[in-house]
């Protein structure tokens, strides 16, 4: 579908729907990305308002929503000013939404943007901080929604703080936690394909890092750590495999970097994961020492379907990662990290998948944004924040 109207009609002929018109990056396959898998869950669970996208006009069973064919490709990690001026032509002369809701991670560029086209269009809005800012310095730069929503309650602080230290009153913040998606359990022969694939047995124990090479000291910690793991003799099949995308020019090399560095000790370097789910679920326990998020959403979507998979997590602790639930949080000191390696190891740590992620469940979620969009489009409640 590609006809835009405001208000779609419902399909049993009630009155019409508001739309909602997401602005991201192009939602579609390859789903990767935290902010595309955020932006297909929580609008194949909305239930008030009739959700679109921009995305390409390529076929995706996986989105519900009607996609406006605005971008040319599946949509990079970093969208370039050629994608943002295509969304904000479309927003400024052919949108007819009710509603924008915006999921990106904010620069100054970009806000300003945005906020132009609101006071122009005179169209509320929704902000969602898809990720922390490179900075929180001026603020007020970077927020602009009608209302804004965080991802973690320490992104929202930081913002708080950010104003605060400018002898100025920080608007009000909402903190919605990310979405947990659905996971399908993997199947006994996709576990044994991914396991042949790392020319591992059954029986290794696999410690998977599933991030990236160049962006934080993540990757660097983990090499600490393989290499202390292959001075234990009680864990010598034990297998550090390095999960990871090449994001930046830099991530093949640093791949290569790393190899040589932990030669000898068995680790794997497995870049563009075709079966991500597969190693989840195979995986002992997984190893998230990051200190910085910088390009990441707040919680990462590989974590949380490693929650829905049950399989331990172990992460430092810092910037929204502490709000991680069903985590085991340390500071990054080797010597507390292989100790919660061992017990996890011997097995007591290992707990059945849970039924339930509270509010991580999209029903949930969907449920929180729905309020907002009722606040907004109410007439007796619709008015800008500045």
């Amino acid at each position: 579908m590609t006809g835009i109207q405001r208000g779609e009609a419902k399909k049993d002929g009630a009155s019409p729907l508001p739309t909602v018109q997401f602005v991201s990056k192009s939602i579609g396959p390859p789903f990767r990305d935290g902010t595309k898998c955020f932006v297909r869950d929580l609008t194949n669970h909305l239930e008030t308002v009739h959700p679109l996208v921009l995305g390409t006009s390529e076929d995706c069973s996986e989105l519900q929503a009607e996609r406006v064919p605005l971008y040319d490709g599946r949509g990079h990690f970093a969208p370039g000013l050629r994608d943002n001026m295509k969304a904000f032509l479309w927003l400024l002369t052919r949108s007819r939404a009710n509603l924008w809701h915006f999921v990106f991670a904010p620069n100054p560029r970009s806000s300003q943007m945005a906020r132009a086209l609101g006071w122009l269009r005179r169209v509320p809005s929704i902000q969602t901080v898809a990720s922390p800012p490179r900075t929180f310095e001026s603020p007020a730069r970077l927020l602009f929604g009608d209302r804004v929503v965080t991802q973690s309650r320490w992104t929202r602080d930081r913002f708080f703080d950010a104003y605060r230290a400018l002898g100025q009153e920080p608007p009000p913040i909402e903190v919605i936690p990310p979405i947990a998606p659905a996971v399908p359990t993997p199947s006994p022969e996709a576990i044994a394909r991914v396991r042949s694939a790392l020319e591992v047995s059954p029986e290794d124990e696999l410690l998977v890092y599933p991030g990236d090479l160049e962006m934080s000291q993540g990757a660097d910690r983990v090499a600490l750590l393989a290499k202390e793991l292959t001075q234990r003799t009680t864990l010598k099949r034990t297998t550090v495999v390095f999960a990871y995308r090449n994001k930046t020019p830099r991530a093949a090399l640093r791949a290569r970097e790393l190899s040589e560095a932990l030669s000898g000790t068995g680790a794997r370097f497995l870049p563009e994961t075709p079966d991500i789910h597969a190693l989840l679920r195979t995986a002992t326990a997984i190893l998230f020492p990051v200190d910085d998020l910088y390009g990441k959403v707040d919680m990462p979507i590989v974590l949380l379907e490693a929650i829905r998979l049950g399989t331990p997590i172990i992460t430092s602790g810092e910037g929204p990662l502490g709000e991680l639930t069903r985590a085991h949080h340390h500071p990054f000191e080797i010597p507390t990290w292989l100790e919660t390696i061992g017990a996890i190891l011997r097995g007591k740590d290992r707990e059945p998948p849970p039924r339930d992620l509270g509010p991580h469940e999209p029903e949930a979620v969907a449920r929180a944004y729905e309020t907002l969009y009722e606040e907004l489009l109410s007439p007796r409640k619709k008015g800008r924040a500045g």
